[in-house]
């Protein structure tokens, strides 16, 4: 007789269709787990739908949903949330996957801790090539539970899960609200920092899920109107956080604050060594107008100009730029090696 499934995996997509069955197959495929698999498609109008029909023939417990046109990225990740029966649940993006054991490992570390309202493995960041960038959650202090609120000062500088590799507890979405979707691109790390704010959560630095660094993502092309006006309302939030002290919260908001000025200048640099000097222009302007970091701005609004005015400065800024990169890469050679063997063919 077949048991109930304990998790549902909820995967909105938009025209992604090959990646798409890579990331179902990484969650039907989960050993030990019952799993449903709900696909949400923000109307591709491609064969998205002759993709997971076909797999859904043969697994079927993989759900679809055709909105009739695109709501959205946020809108769409929570109609996937919408009623969810099981008692856990995992968000996972169409070209990313997982990898296995994931959910046999998470759902015996929430057994052990049954205050935690959600699990935290590392995901692998990696780019088309197969390179791995980063796994975050291995720079983490330590393994075990985190409370408030040491959890969430732990995702400050950079080093927020991504959140592919969690898994929830259902009851979260009852004592919670979903995505902001007035937060807009960092709307992913609004839920999660309100979540560690408020709950327990258990971390366990074991490789679960890959992260897919790709050049014509949103997060990759966005402008600064998708997502620094989102910064500046998680700001406003945070003074109104559950589970902390008014002393955490000031100390929280501070730290987010450091974190936002050094990405802003990062992407700024990031900008101008693609040639994207209207957003170098931009981030120097939010540097300057909302963070009170004059000098930052004032390189960014130099760097932009040279770029535009004297040869060779462009040039010569990418070429650096890139052997930056690949500096960081060799950097992290160990991870390769560590992991490498763990990564799917698209």
């Amino acid at each position: 007789m077949p048991t109930s499934p304990l998790l549902t995996t909820v995967i909105p997509t938009y025209r992604r269709p090959q990646l798409l069955r890579r990331a179902i197959l990484s969650a039907i495929e989960q050993d030990g787990v019952e799993v449903c698999v709900r696909v949400c498609d923000n109307a591709s109008g491609d064969g998205t739908r002759e993709v997971v029909a076909g797999l859904a023939a043969e697994h079927p417990q993989v759900a679809y949903h055709c909105h009739p046109q695109n709501v959205g990225a946020v809108a769409n990740f929570a109609f996937g949330v919408r009623d969810i029966q099981t008692p856990f649940f995992s968000l996972l993006s169409d070209d990313d996957y997982l990898l296995p054991q994931f959910y046999q490992r998470a759902l015996a570390g929430l057994a052990a801790n049954p205050r935690a309202m959600f699990w935290v493995g590392t995901t692998l960041n990696v780019d088309a090539d197969g390179r791995i960038w980063d796994a975050r959650m291995d720079r983490w202090p330590r393994d075990g539970m985190y409370l408030q609120p040491e959890g969430a000062m732990a995702m400050t500088a950079g080093m927020a899960p991504t959140w592919i590799g969690i898994v929830f507890r259902r009851e979260v979405l009852e004592q919670l609200d979903f995505l902001d979707p007035e937060t807009l691109g960092p709307s992913d790390l609004d839920y999660t920092l309100r979540l560690a704010a408020r709950f327990p959560f258990v971390v366990e630095r074991v490789p679960v899920a890959v992260f897919t660094l790709n050049a014509s993502s949103i997060s990759a092309t966005q402008p600064m109107a998708a997502f620094w006006p989102g910064w500046l309302r998680m700001f406003q939030k945070v003074p109104r956080y559950e589970g902390l002290t008014d002393a955490d919260r000031d100390r929280l908001l501070a730290a987010l604050k450091a974190d936002a000025r050094r990405m802003l200048f990062r992407r700024g640099v990031h900008a101008l060594a693609a040639g994207r000097r209207d957003f170098a222009r931009e981030a120097a302007t939010a540097l300057a107008r909302d963070c009170s970091r004059r000098l930052p701005a004032m390189a960014l609004r130099a760097l932009a100009g040279a770029c535009e005015h004297i040869p060779g400065v462009q040039s010569a800024l990418s070429w650096g730029y890139r052997k930056a990169e690949m500096r960081i890469v060799a950097s992290r050679g160990g991870l390769q090696q560590r992991y490498g063997h763990l990564l799917r063919d698209p």
